[in-house]
């Protein structure tokens, strides 16, 4: 947890440092000069960034874990002026650590999302419902989120058969390491399958 901490310092000095028009420009983040805020849809809900004295706190959602805090400040930090692309890709085809990392980015966004949906792949979508995701027309079942207001994520799921084993899929934009580090896209997709099982228990809990 350290060196999360020591990256969030890091982060934060690194915003503080950057032209405000230019981080907003690029990341599609507004800026308050009247209370030095930044204003970010964070899966559908508004973070708020205050800098102040080359440091950031948290205004709302406070209680977000420093894991996710470093990776709201990691997109404003290296969000560049680059379109969405429109054309899907999977990680292994993330430029610069995709193959690398893909054992990881499996076991923490794709086998979840596998194990929770494959046999109920209706509940994605509903699921997806509480963090503004919409339906997509991948496999028996497919959402996409907006992470951030510049890195929208795809995710799919196949039931399988008694031939076939269940799979599943995430997708990003082309465009997604002009937003997001390497590191950061495996954290971010994770997160999105984190929330969309957390949404399915929920509705599975309600429904009881």
């Amino acid at each position: 947890m350290n060196a999360y901490i020591e990256a969030y310092r890091l982060a934060g000095e690194r915003l503080s440092g950057l032209s405000s028009e230019t981080v907003c420009l690029n990341s599609k983040a507004a800026f308050s000069e009247e209370t030095g805020a930044y204003s970010l849809r964070y899966f559908g809900q508004e973070c708020r960034i205050v800098c102040a004295g080359g440091t950031v706190e948290f205004e709302s959602p406070a209680e977000l874990p420093t894991t996710e805090k470093v990776l709201v400040l990691h997109y404003l930090i290296n969000s560049g002026p680059a379109p969405l692309t429109g054309r899907l890709i999977s990680f292994k085809e993330v430029p610069n650590g995709g193959l690398i990392y893909y054992s990881t980015f499996k076991k923490r966004a794709i086998d979840p999302l596998i194990n929770t949906f494959s046999d109920d792949p209706k509940g994605l979508a509903e699921a997806a419902v509480s963090i503004g995701g919409v339906k997509e027309s991948y496999g028996d079942a497919s959402v996409s989120v907006n992470i951030f207001p510049l890195v929208p994520v795809t995710y799919a799921v196949w039931r399988g058969d008694e031939e076939v084993a269940p799979s599943g899929t995430v997708l990003f934009d082309a465009s997604v390491t002009d937003f997001l580090p390497v590191e950061d896209i495996v954290v971010a997709a994770s997160y999105g399958t984190y929330r969309l099982m957390h949404g399915y228990k929920c509705g599975k809990r309600a429904g009881a």
